[in-house]
């Protein structure tokens, strides 16, 4: 759930902004790819779902309710402004001191460094800015790109569990003291 302005995230090579109504073509074009949803289990989105989403995006994202640092909004290619995928910080649990950090980014652009490069940015945003102690993520057992990504970004496994009826590996990084 977003409840907090999309911060403004950038990288050398992406960044983040609020949801636009023009972004349905290309949340659409992402979400109904297939292999995206290789290890979700869910299935591929329909516009109509895309159109659901996108304008609960937009209610969401206006209902402050005193959390800060939670985002879900779309990541956008530097240079091309090309929407690529969307990432957030959610809460987990009923822990205000930890986020659930989250991204999807379109088939054409996997492999290419950016959901090692967007992840490093958004645990600098959690601890810095929105001053989480700890940022979690969840990932299927056999996503083992995901799986490298955590690590990369200084994630640590910490374990592997099953949630609605899922086995999911989960990783976890803490605010340095």
């Amino acid at each position: 759930m977003i409840l907090d302005v999309s911060p403004s995230i950038k990288t050398q090579r992406l960044y983040t902004r609020p949801w636009d109504e023009d972004d349905l073509a290309g949340l659409y074009r992402i979400m109904s790819n297939q292999s995206v949803h290789t290890f979700t289990e869910e299935e591929p989105w329909s516009e109509e779902k895309a159109r659901h989403e996108l304008k609960k995006y937009h209610v969401e994202s206006s209902m402050p309710d005193g959390r800060r640092g939670y985002f879900n909004c779309p990541l956008i290619l530097s240079g091309c402004d090309t929407l690529i995928g969307r990432v957030g910080l959610h809460p987990y649990g009923d822990n205000d001191s930890t986020a659930e950090i989250e991204w999807v980014i379109c088939e054409d652009h996997w492999h290419q460094g950016y959901a090692t490069e967007i992840g490093r940015a958004i645990l600098e945003y959690g601890f810095r800015e929105a001053g989480f102690h700890s940022i979690i993520g969840f990932t299927c057992i056999r996503n083992m790109s995901a799986r490298q990504v955590m690590k990369k970004i200084g994630m640590e496994h910490i374990g592997d569990r099953e949630l609605h009826n899922r086995k999911l590996s989960v990783f976890q990084i803490k605010r340095e003291p």
